[in-house]
């Protein structure tokens, strides 16, 4: 398998960069999520693991880990941005897909970024965002990162959806849709 990593204007790109032009959902969710949203991220993710759709995210927190396992078991397309410069060596749960042409890596940090902070997984979320055609906010902590992103996309005029679950009505409230289960 050879694997090439090329830079677009600031995003280094490993995989498929086809998929970028896809359309995309994003996913993102806060780390602290109630556990009802990781049963419904879970059974999103059994549906669309075989689905045409390209799904995207940071994949950083416990509901979006769980949620690229299941991807990584279907033949879905997958684009995984990094919170840091371009890995060298991708993990071995990403060797697979990325051989079958259906994973990309993408990052949107020069060289030298060795370490994911906050501060870069608000920029790699936001990117991923934009890139996105809809975002799904699994759940947004009131006053927390997801959720200021998720005000933010929505006032932009973003389509953001979230799930049906009481701890997502300030989401809704805001403008926020439902997402089909």
């Amino acid at each position: 398998m050879s694997l090439t990593i090329s830079p677009l204007p600031s995003l280094t790109l490993l995989g498929n960069a086809a998929l970028l032009q896809q359309p995309a959902l994003a996913l993102f969710c806060s780390s602290q999520a109630p556990a009802g949203v990781l049963l419904r991220t879970h059974d999103l993710a059994q549906r669309w693991r075989h689905a045409a759709r390209v799904l995207m995210g940071g994949f950083q927190s416990i509901v979006e880990q769980e949620a690229l396992t299941v991807l990584l078991t279907g033949t879905a397309p997958v684009v995984v941005w990094l919170a840091r410069s371009m890995v060298q060596q991708p993990p071995a749960p990403l060797r697979a897909a990325l051989a079958a042409q259906r994973l990309l890596l993408v990052s949107p940090f020069p060289t030298g970024v060795q370490r994911q902070s906050a501060a870069t997984a608000q920029v790699r979320n936001r990117r991923c965002a934009l890139h996105a055609d809809a975002v799904l906010i699994a759940h947004a902590a009131p006053g927390g990162k997801v959720e200021a992103l998720a005000l933010e996309l929505l006032a932009a005029g973003k389509q953001v959806y979230t799930l049906d679950h009481p701890a997502n009505a300030i989401l809704v409230a805001r403008g926020a849709m439902i997402m089909a289960e």
